[in-house]
């Protein structure tokens, strides 16, 4: 919340996840809506980690890293968002999926930007050598009371997928479409939905889809 100094730690609760995909492997959608601050101008970031280790029959290990950038001008925004994790098991790999994603947002006016973003996805395991996307569009954000924020955007996106031991590229032209809600619906507690839409144009039948909602609530002395 503005102003408000946090106390204690905060709790940040999946509620849903759901992506389903027809045709090719299963794709990242990133949430660059949520996380950020609108309010402080300049540089800031976030940097993540986590490892782990088991023993037993089947010893394994485990590795996880994050970050996300932004830039935040009068009139510019960037952000840049990068994860990737790996799995070892018996000293053997068994996973080692990648994604980065930047995208600029020029503000027309308190509601309407721009939108351009560029992807790269990497999951050798799923058999994706690299899937790359580039999109060109425009987001409209506006509010219901002073405690909801509603993003609407839309974009044509080009999107190039290699997969390994195939020859050759497959590429498609798809619209991609978004819906997002951020609502403080008391003091302590946060709501964030996300639905992502994006169905190839030549064929409406080979569409992705990807909704997401998080609870999340801050606990105080």
């Amino acid at each position: 919340m503005p102003g408000r100094l946090m106390r204690g730690v905060q709790v940040a609760a999946f509620l849903a996840a759901l992506v389903m995909t027809a045709g090719w492997s299963q794709a990242a959608v990133i949430n660059s809506l949520s996380g950020w601050s609108e309010e402080n101008p300049g540089w800031s970031g976030m940097l993540a980690g986590s490892y782990g280790a088991s023993g037993g029959n089947s010893p394994n290990t485990s590795f996880e890293g994050s970050g996300r950038v932004q830039w935040l001008g009068s009139t510019n925004v960037v952000r840049f968002l990068a994860s990737g994790n790996r799995k070892t098991t018996d000293g053997v790999e068994t996973k080692r999926p990648a994604v980065a994603h930047l995208r600029h947002n020029y503000l027309l006016t308190d509601m309407w930007a721009t939108l351009v973003f560029a992807q790269i996805q990497k999951n050798p395991f799923q058999r994706l050598d690299s899937r790359i996307l580039f999109g060109l569009g425009g987001r409209w954000r506006g509010e219901i009371k002073e405690s909801t924020r509603i993003y609407l955007g839309a974009s044509h996106m080009f999107e190039q997928e290699s997969i390994l031991d195939e020859p050759g590229h497959e590429k498609a032209q798809r619209l991609s479409t978004f819906v997002g809600v951020v609502s403080e619906l008391s003091e302590i507690v946060n709501l964030d939905l996300l639905l992502f839409y994006q169905p190839r144009w030549s064929n409406f039948a080979d569409w992705r889809m990807s909704f997401e909602a998080t609870l999340e609530v801050e606990l105080t002395d």
